[in-house]
């Protein structure tokens, strides 16, 4: 799982409000504040500007209104592709964790328990369930706490990693455990290192896409569904070919096909080189940012339809960088010579050297498959070598163990195929890497950005909320407003074009709350919440935004409702502790802080409030307690800041001046 900056939370907003949260003393400087993140699924009564209706092309399977059939139906009369497949990565890309094939350990040698900073992680298999434990260890001095889950989905095929998922009533959250086979062992999940979730990182549907066939996602939540959650684990045959309702009443009716050609379904083989490429760029272009077109829902895109109108995918404009990034694939194929100049009827594409339909079964055949893939256009006088330099380097003479090595990737321990096909092995030293490590605002840019007509209104607004999206990644505060500068002009523009588009309007409140404009930012949040007020993120937003401000009920009333629509987020109850503080209600917040600390109990936040709470209560032996695991949970360098800050919030405490 990598991450997805509009599904993930926006923790920038430690940045444009970290003076408002004063009251909780050392905290606030070094704890981050995630809220949740508007869906950007919109419904759209006028069908004028949909893709998928305005389609002036053969494939009759694109329009909306086709339904899909299941892949079953598909493989009564197409047994021998069903069965192939049925091995592939992509059909094997999520499974229940009863029924995934067992490729994990859970002995000591493959790190069970391991530790990760202050805290502790065990995964324990019993009679089919698995269990996830999350623990800091108690000493004779200092309490401790634990956390465990039963998860109950496996995704990803384990052949990289294996990640899972916990079901709470219908909401999907992330384990912080991850299975590695490369390392043959357990570790934090892919970017735990840089920021740990826990058991609270919410699984919105882009996070779900490129892993399952479809998930039943709840408009208004982020990451809340209805049973059966999955409708088909993997990815399906019509994810690639369409919906096939027609194909299948077609051919029940014995319909005669007009030539050789079947218009009832996309074959992606018949696409031109753009649209049949846009079928494998749905999941394998990740980019710094992907952004889904207005009024467009996760699952709307159809094959044989260009992807920007559904998901617009932004790069990073700045040579080179892309060797080792993960899921980046398809940018690093269109950056090679042999995409350069290839030419159809043999253009360079995904399905060049992988056949969707079936894998190379053994390392020999992997291995003759793909060196067959690259001498459709080159020959054994192509290399440079000689063939017995060659046979000395690899036996197997294999163009890929040069042309396309292993290398390291941003995932922890899992290495990746160099798809930019070097002729030799690229070069990279980090210590004179002079590149920032993220990309400025004028950076981003449609990838690929050839289909995209200049002045294209939607691409202009597309960048405005991927630029909003990039603050999710904790910049500096001055990397961050030059994000928010360069957005709003576009997200005006945007919201002037269309009113009611609510991600860019929430987006373009964001810009205007982090460059301190907020009663703008204030007034465009209360007209998202009048439109959508069971949107959790809507709400979760707008209480934060009201607690900057000083609004204390209305900032309680928000989040009360946001808690309402998703009862199992941490930071909901936090922020609504918070409020209830700020009202004087020690009572209350103590309630609040319990409760986020049985949904995450390692969430220092959380905690400090927590020892805030007891000690303007009167509670200084509550407070003692908390205030034990808080230090168990803190970095050894930040405990004499914390030690003063306890000390100080007493004294303000016993002097009952008021809170900050």
């Amino acid at each position: 799982m990598t991450r997805s900056p509009s599904t993930h939370g926006r923790t920038w907003r430690l940045l444009a409000g970290g003076a408002a949260f004063g009251l909780l003393g050392l905290t606030a400087a070094w704890v981050g504040w995630p809220t949740g993140q508007p869906s950007n699924t919109e419904p759209v009564p006028d069908r004028s500007d949909d893709p998928r209706v305005t389609y002036t092309g053969p494939f009759r399977n694109v329009h909306p209104d086709v339904k899909y059939v299941g892949d079953a139906v598909c493989a009564s009369c197409h047994a021998d592709h069903a069965a192939s497949y049925a091995k592939h990565p992509m059909a094997r890309a999520m499974a229940p964790v009863a029924a995934a094939t067992p490729i994990e350990r859970y002995d000591p040698p493959a790190r069970n328990p391991f530790q990760a900073g202050e805290l502790w992680y065990e995964i324990r298999r019993d009679r089919g369930r698995v269990i996830h434990r999350e623990w800091a260890t108690a000493t004779e001095s200092r309490a401790g706490f634990e956390v465990a889950a039963e998860v109950h989905y496996a995704i990803g095929t384990g052949a990289k990693a294996r990640s899972y998922a916990v079901d709470r009533a219908g909401f999907l959250f992330q384990s912080p455990a991850t299975w590695f086979p490369g390392g043959d062992r357990w570790d934090l999940s892919p970017s735990y290192e840089l920021r740990n979730w826990h058991f609270t990182r919410p699984l919105a549907p882009a996070c779900l896409f490129c892993h399952c066939n479809y998930a039943d996602h709840v408009p208004g939540t982020e990451n809340r569904y209805r049973p059966p959650v999955f409708h088909g684990f993997g990815i399906g045959c019509e994810r690639c070919h369409g919906p096939g309702e027609l194909h299948v009443a077609a051919r029940e009716r014995g319909d005669p096909m007009a030539g050789a050609a079947d218009y009832t379904i996309v074959n992606p083989a018949r696409l031109e080189h753009t649209l049949r490429e846009a079928v494998c760029q749905q999941c394998h272009l990740q980019g710094e940012d992907r952004v889904k077109g207005r009024g467009r829902g996760d699952w709307d895109f159809r094959p044989g339809l260009p992807l920007h109108p559904f998901v617009m995918v932004f790069s990073d404009a700045r040579a080179g960088g892309i060797e080792h990034k993960f899921v980046t694939s398809v940018e690093q194929m269109m950056a090679s010579r042999c995409y350069k100049e290839s030419r159809e009827p043999r253009k360079l594409g995904c399905t060049s050297c992988h056949d969707p339909h079936a894998v190379p079964a053994g390392e020999a055949a992997r291995l003759a498959h793909y060196r067959s893939r690259c001498l459709t256009c080159h020959t054994d006088q192509s290399c440079s070598l000689p063939l017995g330099t060659r046979r000395k380097q690899q036996k197997d003479d294999s163009c890929i163990a040069c042309h396309m090595p292993q290398a390291g990737s941003d995932v922890s321990h899992a290495s990746f195929t160099n798809h930019a096909i070097p002729r030799l092995p690229p070069k990279r030293d980090a210590a004179t890497d002079t590149r920032r490590p993220t990309p400025g605002p004028g950076d981003l840019v449609p990838f690929p950005g050839h289909r995209i007509l200049p002045g294209d209104p939607d691409a202009a607004r597309n960048l405005g909320l991927a630029q909003v999206n990039m603050l999710s990644r904790g910049l500096p505060r001055t990397v961050a407003r030059n994000y928010a500068a360069a957005a709003l002009p576009l997200l005006d523009q945007a919201v002037a074009r269309h009113p009611t588009d609510w991600p860019a309007v929430e987006s373009r409140a964001d810009a205007l709350w982090l460059l301190d404009r907020k009663e703008e930012a204030w007034a465009a949040y209360a007209s998202a919440v009048a439109a959508r007020p069971d949107s959790e993120g809507t709400r979760s937003a707008a209480g934060t935004l009201a607690l900057e401000m000083g609004r204390r009920e209305v900032a309680r009333d928000h989040l009360e409702q946001a808690i309402r629509i998703n009862p199992w987020r941490a930071n909901y109850r936090h922020q609504l502790a918070v409020a209830y503080f700020r009202l004087g209600d020690w009572a209350r917040a103590t309630v609040d802080c319990l409760e986020a600390l049985r949904l995450e109990p390692s969430r220092a936040a959380t905690r400090s409030l927590l020892v805030q709470t007891y000690l303007w209560d009167g509670r200084a032996d509550k407070a003692a307690t908390e205030f034990d695991i808080l230090q168990r949970i803190t970095p050894d360098d930040k405990r004499a800041e914390l030690d003063r800050w306890y000390r100080d919030e007493k004294d303000r405490a016993a002097g009952r001046g008021g809170p900050r």
